[in-house]
């Protein structure tokens, strides 16, 4: 399944269109635009890592065509892990993380 069918999938699921989507995660909608027309091939990983973390999907569900299951995901709910409860040290290894498996997992 291709980026833009996954991001279909998701937005339906939370009953968004586009330009909600835009105005939520506070990604431009002209980024949206161009991941439709793109595809994952060319997006920034600043842009995914909004995108997973926006949708709560790991960022190798999102970058990778051929990972049709979302798996575990890396962006637990606020019911199961809230990161703003973390002190500040332990938000700076959060972060740390988070951008090693961004490294990891985007094309």
């Amino acid at each position: 399944m291709t980026l833009t069918e996954k991001l279909d999938v998701l937005l339906e699921e939370k009953n968004l269109n586009k330009s909600q989507l835009s105005a939520q995660s506070g990604l431009a909608y002209t980024t949206i635009v161009s991941l439709y027309e793109k595809g994952a091939q060319n997006a920034k990983r600043s842009t995914l890592l909004t995108l997973a973390r926006f949708f709560n999907v790991s960022l190798d569900y999102l970058a990778d065509d051929e990972i049709d299951e979302r798996g575990t995901r890396i962006y637990a709910s606020a019911g199961h892990f809230d990161v703003n409860k973390l002190t500040p040290e332990g938000r700076e290894r959060y972060e740390e993380y988070i951008e090693f498996l961004a490294d990891k997992f985007t094309l």
